[in-house]
């Protein structure tokens, strides 16, 4: 029973600490907006947190004993209570954010960081850190009970990970699309108090039982491990030297990184899906727990083996930017994340140390997550900001010199090493060049026959340096440089999808423009975000989503010039939408990258900007934030185009997003909305939201599909959505298609009011307007 009681706490510890930061996110969302430095302080703030319990449970235990650290922890328990007592009377939740403590654009990025840490601490930090402590102190408490299987604590690992594995699905899967914010606050707040509880009570065994010394498991060297058995116990024969903590924290590194970089190069570079980061974090905690569980050795020894192959096939799809069959590509770097997760975490609990230094191994484990986490989110973009996303293939190329112990023998580095992979390099610039310079990539780039010709190129440049990586994956030093080496010549390739001009990286992701045969693009991921002729000298003609022929040239072709003053638009691109502003209008874009504005005003890629005939002003920022200090009544017309991606901004869809659009729409005002969305139906709730109005709003839909000859002249497909006080107000627009049918063959139809939820800022249910199969 006491196993079961410990488990059970640090079940529901993991659990709570792992919806802490999707619920302090959906709080501080529509009051500060989705700026970079929010979230990345919010992400720091959480990290340093979790570190800090993690140190709390090393030192206090260390410097007190178990004994009367666990009274200690009693107190800090009580403060839980306190804090949420006093936030409940404050502002009558649990969780309380206090307003005249939020930053403001004006604040320095210093006063900025500092104001809102502050508000997260307050609003979470002591509940926070009590929860981070879990996972250390309850394992340490347990190594002193006396109970059989206290000597090797750490199969309770196994089931925290298991309640972190809860809290990541159960938020967005169950909590989310069924409670408001106020009661996901009390939820998290009942299951504090419920958790404090079950701590009381494991404190209180260790207080009763007093302070059990744990003796030591010693294995000698020389004994043989049976292969089919589970992974070694602890031992204390190695101390706990720099060198072994040094080995702790890169396994713990490698798998953190390796994380953030396979979740951003899937969800923007292969399948922009709603959700799917979910998936590899669920795999990164699914490692943990069978490793710290009864992992067999045997199979560890065969995922050690299995995983340097699946590392040379990921590569090799990068080298040629595969992403068909989309299906397997992605189960690819899935499977081989898995493995490098099961391989490092396998190794970590092999070399996990007696239950005396439980605390101190943990606190490196910790270390190791947070600087692998930092540096993908803050330091690469940073450091790479010209050179795109290279960290995920960097922690590749190190994955690729990791295996179990055991089979690390032939892993020294030596001086032939060193010659054999710059002669490896040496070849596969060779090839590169050779194949750019003899096989040419047709202008055209999405016929079958460029498809092909892209496949043989790769082929070409890179199955032969492939083989002979694959001929040296026995050697792990050198396999490791030998997919560096592959890797560095695949970076002189001129592109295989079209000429980039210009690549560059922040926290918003890689943003890329391509020259692809007439077109010059810029693409985020796999979002194109408009594109302009090549070849145009004179005022470029607005294309994508924007075209002449499409529903926005509908819009300003029907609007009388005189009705159209003052226009806003939510999403810059490349500021295609420029193109139909008129000498005397005054047009504010509102934009949150500012890689995105320098681009669009750099007339050498486009010329939207530059070349607009009315008066062009971009504010950047969030969109929200800076539509609220507009005066209300301000914009004839607002454009909302900022929900063509995966991780759509939903405090931009709120109940008081509309509000908000509303109070700034000058009388007889339109608003416009981009809806076009691979995943999400989004015309339905639009159209309830509409509704919810009060009064109702009007509402239209248009899905426009590009006609004969329209494609090569640059029009896709997109789908709008025109929102208005009244019918009439609508009237110039539709009666323009009755009477111009042959000229705008754009049809703006009423949408169909079907029931499902309101989103507001408290709530919103992603999976309910998840595109069902058969769905536009």
């Amino acid at each position: 029973m006491l196993a079961v009681l410990y488990a059970t706490t640090l079940f529901v510890g993991a659990a709570l600490l792992f919806l802490v930061q999707p619920l302090v996110g959906k709080l501080l969302l529509p009051l500060v907006g989705g700026t970079p430095g929010v979230w990345n302080t919010c992400m720091v703030f959480f990290q340093i947190v979790l570190l800090a319990g993690y140190l709390y449970a090393h030192r206090s235990t260390g410097k007190f004993g178990v004994r009367r650290q666990a009274v200690f922890h009693l107190l800090l328990l009580a403060a839980v209570i306190v804090s949420f007592k006093a936030a409940i009377a404050y502002t009558g939740s649990p969780v309380a954010v206090v307003p005249s403590m939020l930053p403001d654009d004006q604040d320095s990025l210093l006063l900025m960081v500092a104001r809102l840490g502050v508000v997260v601490g307050i609003s979470i930090g002591v509940p926070f850190f009590v929860l981070s402590t879990t996972s250390p102190l309850l394992q340490r408490w347990f190594a002193t009970t006396g109970h059989p299987a206290a000597k090797d604590p750490y199969f309770l690992y196994a089931a925290s990970n298991a309640g972190s594995l809860l809290g990541l699905l159960a938020y967005p899967l169950l909590i989310e699309p069924r409670l408001a914010l106020q009661d996901q606050q009390w939820v998290f707040a009942g299951g504090v108090l419920g958790y404090v509880a079950l701590v009381v009570v494991c404190a209180l065994t260790v207080i009763r039982n007093g302070e059990t010394r744990v003796s030591n498991v010693e294995l000698k060297k020389d004994v043989p491990q049976d292969l089919g058995s589970e992974l070694v116990p602890p031992t204390s024969v190695f101390p706990v030297s720099a060198r072994r903590i040094g080995r702790w924290v890169v396994l713990a590194t490698l798998p953190s990184s390796l994380l953030l970089g396979v979740t951003t190069h899937i969800s923007t570079d292969l399948a922009p899906v709603p959700l799917l980061w979910v998936v590899p974090l669920a795999l990164y905690l699914m490692s943990f727990i069978l490793v710290f569980a009864r992992w067999p050795d045997s199979v560890h020894r065969v995922v050690g083996r299995v995983t340097p192959m699946l590392l040379l096939f990921v590569v090799l799809t990068l080298l040629l930017n595969a992403a068909e069959p989309l299906a397997l590509v992605v189960l690819l770097h899935m499977a081989a994340f898995f493995g490098v997760c099961l391989v490092c975490h396998g190794e970590l609990a092999k070399d996990r140390p007696p239950a005396e230094h439980l605390t101190a191994f943990y606190f490196w484990l910790s270390l190791g997550g947070v600087l692998g986490g930092l540096f993908n989110a803050l330091i690469a973009p940073l450091l790479f900001s010209s050179l795109g996303m290279v960290e995920y293939p960097l922690a590749l190329v190190l994955a690729g010199a990791v295996r179990p112990h055991d089979d690390e023998q032939e892993g020294k580095l030596r001086v032939a090493d060193v010659v054999l992979v710059l002669v490896l390099l040496g070849l596969s610039v060779g090839l590169v060049l050779t194949v750019q310079q003899f096989l040419k990539m047709p202008v055209e780039q999405n016929t079958s026959d460029a498809v092909a010709q892209r496949l043989l190129r790769g082929g070409l440049m890179f199955g032969i340096p492939g083989v002979a990586a694959f001929a040296l994956i026995r050697k792990p030093a050198r396999y490791s440089l030998a997919l560096a080496a592959i890797l560095l010549a695949g970076a002189l390739d001129t592109g295989l999808f079209g000429e980039t001009l210009h690549k560059e990286r922040n926290f918003f992701g890689v943003i890329r423009v391509t020259r692809d045969g007439k077109f010059i693009k810029l693409i985020h991921g796999t979002t194109l975000h408009g594109q302009q002729r090549a070849d145009e000298s004179g005022p470029p003609r607005p294309m994508t989503y924007y075209h002449q022929k499409g529903p926005v040239g509908n819009l300003f072709d029907a609007l009388p010039r005189e009705r159209v003053n003052n226009v806003a638009v939510v999403g810059l691109g490349t500021g295609a939408v420029a193109s139909y502003a008129q000498p005397g209008q005054k047009w504010t874009f509102y934009e949150i990258d500012p890689a995105v504005v320098r681009i669009a005003n750099d007339k050498q890629y486009f010329r939207f900007l530059s070349d607009c005939r009315g008066k062009c002003e971009v504010v950047l920022g969030d969109a929200r934030r800076h539509l609220n200090r507009a005066p209300d009544g301000a914009f004839d017309v607002i454009i909302l185009d900022g929900f063509c991606s995966d991780a759509i901004p939903v405090h931009l869809l709120t109940r008081e997003a509309i509000a908000l659009y509303v109070s700034k729409l000058a009388p007889n005002g339109i608003i416009a909305l981009h809806v076009s969305n691979a995943h999400l139906n989004l015309p339905p709730l639009i159209r309830r939201l509409a509704d919810d109005h009060s009064p109702s709003l009007v509402t239209r839909y248009c899905y426009d599909v590009p006609r004969d000859g329209e494609p090569e002249d640059g029009k896709t497909e997109s789908q709008w959505m025109l929102l208005a006080r009244s019918e009439s107000d609508l009237a110039p627009v539709l009666n323009f298609n009755r009477t111009h049918v042959k000229k705008s063959p754009i049809q703006w139809d009423p949408v169909k009011l079907v029931d499902g939820p309101i989103w507001r800022d408290d709530f919103a249910n992603l999976l309910r307007v998840w595109k069902r199969r058969g769905e536009e």
